[in-house]
């Protein structure tokens, strides 16, 4: 198990050891995590960012209908769940769903947390159906692992340091 630390915007969780990092191709930033190189539509990738302005539990609503727009957006979209939800400062909202990209079919896990002004993003995907339910035990492991907290620093009790390439 490797721990994805992002110090600058007081994100972490746990991804399976073995997996390859790069940086995604976006100016804002993040990264994309594959567990097969041979096989670079399935993949995790994380991205966070500061949106400006605080977000609070009253938004919900609208934050929930830019999700759904969005994921409507993707072509063939058959959202199969969603769920959000706002607890104290953390809003979260996820969604599973399949899609078409070209003559493919992909399945993919959204899930995006806010809290203050940051928005985590955490996209676990695979090349078809099947390899996403081949790796859902580890996009699993990292998805429910996401915290707004330094896992290092409550496990080891050391203060925040640079952020760690994974």
């Amino acid at each position: 198990m490797c721990l994805y630390r992002d110090v600058a915007n007081n994100c972490s969780f746990f991804y399976a050891e073995g997996w390859q990092a790069f940086p995604l191709d976006d100016p804002a930033g993040g990264t994309v995590l594959l567990p097969d190189l041979d096989d670079p539509e399935t993949s995790l990738s994380f991205q966070a960012r500061d949106v400006g302005t605080e977000v609070r539990a009253a938004d919900l609503a609208t934050l929930r209908a830019g999700f759904m727009r969005g994921l409507r957006g993707l072509p063939g979209c058959k959202i199969e769940s969603r769920e959000t939800e706002s607890v104290g400062a953390l809003i979260t909202m996820e969604a599973r769903l399949t899609f078409r990209d070209g003559e493919a079919i992909r399945k993919r896990w959204v899930r995006l947390a806010y809290q203050g002004r940051t928005q985590a993003r955490l996209i676990a995907q695979g090349s078809t159906p099947d390899r996403f339910a081949y790796w859902e035990p580890m996009f699993f492991q990292a998805m429910r692992t996401f915290q707004f907290a330094d896992w290092a620093g409550q496990i080891m009790d050391v203060e925040g340091t640079p952020e760690r390439e994974p």
